[in-house]
């Protein structure tokens, strides 16, 4: 029997990643999540759910900070090995990015290459590892002239960079696009800074919108991102840096975005009554200077405008993605229709009031 460790199995794709593989694969899975003290284990089990009495599933605890976190696991036993654990946050500091992101990642590698039966090690990335570069990204390594956003996207680069120096070890890097819903419905479990700055579009608190119009933002499905890493992690080759995202060539501009976005909004009759003006772009001084105004005054406005700030610089930065490898790997398998996932997600946070009520589905407005 197989066994594939997965980090982050409580995260909004290790759980995804998880279920995917039990039903896609014969391999026991052993899930690895981080837990202080009893009461946030039994708080990881419940959110885990039908994944912790799995009869193919096993939990286990531990810390990426620890010195040792992976002491207690069999390396005999390991055959494979999916990272999905990792600080998420774009306005995390530098300190924790490191310890967790980086080193915690340092660590994984040097177990895993303990491990003498190991089969592949896959590694859940960002597309904005590439940093702040515009033109041709391509499924390559990133070399170290790149500057960043946030120290997010420098964490999720320096590990990347650990694995392209482990040439024997057999590896994938999975660099993921910005998760917009979970599948074409447009349904949103978890919310980003795309959700966030859609809220403040439609309540009328967004008059200007950081970024150049012609930017091209990358967007997917949790179904199209899961099913993607599986099948490669089973099936495609080693040493691979593969787009879980859209091409450059179906990719849709911010402008196009806030286009489509403000045009449904006006299908619903409260956004239609306020009469709020579609939001003007701003350079990026201009917009700093906004966040660092509100931020005097504090309130909900100061906290969203907050969150879309570590990530602002990304909307001035063009990005031509190119997914020829992992198209080619995933063969029939196609991302979603851009235009058509937005304008469902669209319409579910309206209905939903951004998670506020439980949506009424088939009447929507």
């Amino acid at each position: 029997m197989s066994v594939t460790l997965l980090t982050g199995a409580d995260g909004h794709i290790g759980m995804v990643l998880a279920r995917w593989l039990l039903e896609h694969s014969d391999s026991e899975l052993l899930l690895y999540v981080r837990a202080a003290d009893d009461d946030e284990r039994g708080a990881k089990r419940e959110k885990l759910g039908a994944l912790a009495g799995d009869p193919r599933c096993r939990v286990t605890y531990g810390d990426l900070r620890n010195a040792e976190p992976f002491a207690d696991i069999a390396r005999d036993e390991i055959t494979d090995v999916m990272h999905c654990a990792a600080v998420t946050n774009f306005a995390v500091d530098r300190e924790a990015a490191r310890a967790i992101n980086i080193e915690g990642t340092d660590k994984l590698i040097t177990f895993a290459a303990s491990c003498p039966g190991l089969r592949r090690f896959g590694f859940v990335s960002s597309l904005y590892a590439v940093g702040l570069r515009n033109g041709v990204v391509a499924e390559t390594a990133i070399d170290n002239s790149a500057t960043f956003a946030n120290h997010y996207e420098w964490s999720k680069w320096s590990a990347e960079a650990l694995l392209h120096q482990r040439q024997d070890l057999p590896w994938q890097i999975y660099r993921v696009a910005t998760i917009l819903g979970e599948d074409n419905s447009g349904v949103v479990v978890q919310q980003n800074v795309i959700h966030n700055t859609l809220r403040l579009l439609y309540y009328g608190l967004l008059s200007v919108i950081p970024g150049d119009p012609d930017t091209r933002v990358y967007m997917v499905t949790t179904e199209f991102v899961a099913s993607a890493i599986g099948r490669l992690f089973l099936d495609a080759g080693d040493q691979g840096i593969f787009h879980i995202s859209d091409s450059g060539d179906d990719a849709m501009t911010l402008g196009a975005i806030i286009g489509s976005v403000y045009e449904s909004f006006l299908a619903d009759p409260r956004f239609a009554r306020q009469r709020i003006l579609k939001p003007l772009f701003c350079d990026q001084e201009s917009f700093d200077t906004l966040v660092e105004g509100t931020s005097q005054f504090g309130g909900a406005v100061s906290q969203a405008l907050d969150s879309i700030a570590p990530f602002a610089p990304q909307l001035y930065s063009d990005k031509n993605v190119q997914t020829n490898r992992s198209t080619e790997a995933l063969g029939g398998l196609r991302t979603p229709n851009s235009k058509e996932l937005l304008s469902a997600v669209s319409d579910y946070l309206v209905d939903t009031r951004w998670g506020l009520r439980t949506p009424e589905r088939g009447n929507v407005r």
